[in-house]
């Protein structure tokens, strides 16, 4: 292994671990949570390599998983966030279509319905912050309301930012890649909480589909912030996977 992989591997691990914990937002029905993690995964794929991807998204998710109080998720997250970094990165080489101002007013169109869908329907109102651990002791002191007008904020910045990047140093098939392979991450997550964790914590297993619509909300935020970083990166001279096509 390079000396450069091997670099790459331990700053997108943590970077990974880092926007794992930074947000939390618990799961009741499920006991999971919420979180950023998708971010620094996409990036990884879209500016290194498949490998460097999966091992950054698998180990570094899977440690946050440990250490906030999430335990129980963590086997399944080393798997599950491996397979989505790899398989984001394998996409992203192959996905050089899509660029101007027509791919990039498509593009950005369908994250910012996406966003506003998911914001009105499953984000909007009263949630739970933090490691489950503080979770248990403190509870509603942890409860906190995100208002919907916060929502459509943040939904038109990350939409005008995704259209201005796929004008200039991201191609939209890269940002549909991304998209598509937190197919896989809702999709493990949804079998290991109806055949695991669930029935392991007295949950009904029936409650994991509860969890699908945040996961796949998980997914397009995730990867409406890596596309303008990934492009801010690529401007800044970071550019290897960009360049190696």
């Amino acid at each position: 292994m390079k000396s450069r992989t091997l670099i790459e591997i331990i700053v997108y691990i943590v970077a990974v671990y880092v926007a794992t914990i930074a947000l939390q937002i618990y799961q009741p029905a499920t006991g999971g949570y919420f979180n950023l993690g998708e971010a620094v995964i996409y990036i990884a794929a879209m500016l290194s390599s498949p490998l460097v991807a999966g091992i950054a998204g698998g180990v570094g998710a899977s440690l946050a998983d440990l250490s906030t109080g999430y335990g129980i998720f963590a086997p399944a997250t080393l798997v599950i966030k491996f397979t989505e970094g790899y398989v984001a990165g394998y996409l992203v080489k192959r996905a050089k279509i899509g660029r101007g101002r027509g791919a990039a007013a498509a593009v950005g169109a369908s994250y910012t319905a996406l966003l506003l869908a998911f914001s009105a329907f499953y984000w909007a109102g009263k949630a739970y912050l933090g490691p489950e651990k503080w979770l248990k002791y403190e509870f509603e002191s942890h409860l906190v309301r995100l208002p919907l007008e916060l929502w459509i904020g943040i939904a038109i910045v990350l939409g005008v930012l995704i259209f201005y990047s796929i004008e200039r140093n991201v191609h939209g098939g890269e940002a549909a890649s991304v998209l598509l392979s937190g197919l896989i991450m809702v999709t493990g997550y949804f079998l290991y909480e109806y055949f695991v964790s669930n029935p392991l914590t007295g949950r009904p297993p029936s409650a994991a589909f509860i969890e699908v619509p945040v996961n796949v909300g998980q997914a397009v935020i995730g990867a409406a912030i890596a596309v303008p970083i990934a492009s801010w990166l690529r401007r800044a001279g970071y550019a290897e996977a960009y360049d190696r096509g």
